[in-house]
């Protein structure tokens, strides 16, 4: 079992945080990310989960399941009719999109494509970058997350000692 400070502080004293993965989902995730990959493109996915409650991922889409072509260029380009098949199965799942993610091969900033090409286009949805194509280790400290604002503006999730924006622990 491990300990952190800010986490034991924050489920004592703070809120939520905005996003929640287990450490096992998160494992499988970024093996996903980097087997898409290969340490020399960008990868990304889907993270479902319930419809009510925090923002909890409770199973993942890679972006190549919904669309094969998707990582075939060196950036991620979804055919927008593949995603009626995220639709059918969150449907299916009884799941919800809660949050994107996808790699960068350097920092985890924004790029001007990411700000104006939302994955989901609905204000309070959230897109995680990885650094590095998700090569290990992964620093949460270093991961961005951002919420959509609507019009093409963002905000950059900050952590506190009192409010974690990413959380990887129990189920």
């Amino acid at each position: 079992m491990s300990f952190s400070l800010q986490a034991l502080i924050s489920r004592l004293c703070g809120r939520r945080p905005d996003l929640a993965i287990s450490p096992t989902l998160w494992g499988n995730l970024l093996q996903g990310l980097r087997d898409r990959g290969r340490y020399q493109r960008e990868s990304g996915a889907f993270l479902l989960g319930p419809a009510d409650g925090p923002r909890r991922v409770t199973s993942v889409v890679f972006y190549d399941e919904i669309d094969p072509a998707a990582f075939d260029t060196g950036i991620i380009v979804i055919d927008g009719g593949c995603m009626a098949d995220l639709w059918r199965l969150c449907r299916e799942r009884g799941e919800t999109v809660v949050a994107d993610v996808h790699t960068h091969g350097g920092a985890a900033g924004q790029s001007e494509s990411d700000r104006k090409h939302p994955m989901i286009a609905e204000p309070g949805h959230i897109s995680m970058i990885l650094p590095n194509f998700a090569a290990a280790p992964v620093r949460l400290r270093k991961v961005g997350l951002y919420r959509y604002l609507g019009r093409f503006k963002w905000d950059r999730l900050q952590s506190s000692l009192l409010r974690p924006t990413l959380s990887i622990s129990g189920g």
